[in-house]
C-alpha cells in the first residue's frame, strides 16, 4: 500500500510541476515579470510552488528561446523544478 501511495504521490508532483512549468511559460509570453509569475502562483499553489530562482531560471530560458514545454523531457523537468 505504502508503495502504491509513494508512486501516486510521486506522479501528482510531477503533475504539479508540469503544469507550472506551463503557466511560466504562457506568463513569459505575455510579458509577465518573474516575481509577479511567482506571486500569482504562490497563491494558487500554495507550498507546492516552485522556488523564485525557478521562475526567473525557466523565464529566461523561455525568452532566450532555449527551451519550451514540448523540448523537456521528464527528467529535465524533474531534475529543475526542484524546491
Amino acid at each position: 500500500m505504502l508503495t502504491v501511495l509513494t508512486q501516486y504521490t510521486s506522479k501528482r508532483k510531477s503533475f504539479q510541476t508540469f503544469k507550472q512549468d506551463a503557466v511560466i511559460e504562457f506568463s513569459t509570453a505575455e510579458k509577465v515579470p518573474p516575481i509577479e509569475i511567482h506571486r500569482r502562483m504562490k497563491a494558487v499553489y500554495g507550498d507546492q510552488c516552485v522556488d523564485v530562482s525557478t521562475v526567473r531560471r525557466w523565464v529566461r530560458r523561455f525568452k532566450d528561446g532555449e527551451l519550451g514545454q514540448a523540448d523537456l523531457s521528464d527528467k529535465t523537468r524533474r531534475k529543475d523544478f526542484k524546491n
